[in-house]
């Protein structure tokens, strides 16, 4: 009876390291190419350990382009999003979860409708509105519609950003809310003192959302911005490609730096976001 439960177990591991070599199989070849010259990527049979490693290519890569500027530009469109979405979404799920009010469930189907409205019905608009505004050309368009529960992203949205914190709200325990309320607390005081303490979690899947989705977004800021010092670093990794000519081994050592933030971001976060995203989902 042991030696078959160990012998499931050991099944079961095999065939885990093995899905989990197949997902990682793409990030492996990016590091391996970044490592290569760039004739040495097109070898075959190809070579996921290369011999001779040319740690030259990440150096060389940071001056090939303006690296630099373009991740400062980066950080600020995401530091932007990230506060900008917890400001403007977390207030608006509060109130949809906690506090009773005359249409509060119409209005939330209302804002749960906008989730499936993609960023390439709005773009036009958008761009005509930030247009009209004098912003193009600046980083106004891409880091102040957070502030106002807007996104301009293709895949996340202030309405799912408002759905997951209020699925989470709606697991705090609401007699404590009720309490506070019989002792006078005012509902900013029991948003301020209650929810977000006990919130920590569901803040931080949502501010981790928010930063993958700027952190990555490339319409945007490719239809936005005209000014090569103002390019995100999603857009500045398609000057590494030419009609005539591609530096591969640049482009993954750059792309390689560009996905570091984000997995050292899961890596740090990741107790968070898992219990963030579990008990989102406990309450309809």
């Amino acid at each position: 009876m042991a030696g078959g439960l160990r012998a499931r177990l050991l099944t079961r591991h095999v065939v885990l390291i093995i899905i989990a070599f197949i997902f990682l199989l793409p990030m492996l070849w990016m590091v391996s190419s970044s490592l290569k010259s760039n004739a040495g990527i097109f070898t075959f049979p190809p070579q996921l350990f290369p011999p001779h490693p040319h740690l030259s290519n990440y150096s060389h890569a940071v001056t090939y382009i303006p690296f630099f500027t373009y991740l400062r530009n980066s950080a600020v469109v995401s530091a932007a999003t990230v506060v900008g979405t917890l400001i403007s979404c977390t207030p608006a799920a509060y109130a949809f979860s906690i506090l009773r009010w005359k249409g509060r469930d119409v209005l939330f189907y209302v804002v749960l409708a906008t989730i499936m409205i993609p960023f390439q019905v709005v773009m036009i608009p958008l761009y005509i509105i930030f247009r009209n505004l004098g912003w193009l050309g600046t980083l106004l368009p891409l880091t102040v519609p957070p502030f106002f529960a807007m996104f301009i992203s293709s895949y996340f949205s202030a309405g799912l950003a408002i759905f997951l914190l209020r699925q989470f709200f709606r697991t705090l325990p609401r007699d404590l809310f009720e309490a506070a309320m019989i002792d006078g607390a005012a509902p900013w005081t029991t948003f301020w003192r209650l929810a977000l303490p006990l919130s920590r979690a569901g803040l931080i899947t949502v501010g981790m959302f928010a930063f993958l989705s700027s952190w990555t977004m490339f319409v945007a800021p490719l239809i936005m911005l005209n000014s090569n010092t103002l390019l995100t670093l999603s857009v500045g990794l398609q000057q590494f490609q030419s009609q005539h000519f591609t530096a591969w081994n640049y482009l993954m050592a750059a792309s390689f730096m560009f996905t570091l933030p984000v997995l050292l971001l899961f890596i740090f976060a990741q107790r968070y976001f898992v219990q963030g995203i579990a008990l989102s989902g406990l309450k309809g």
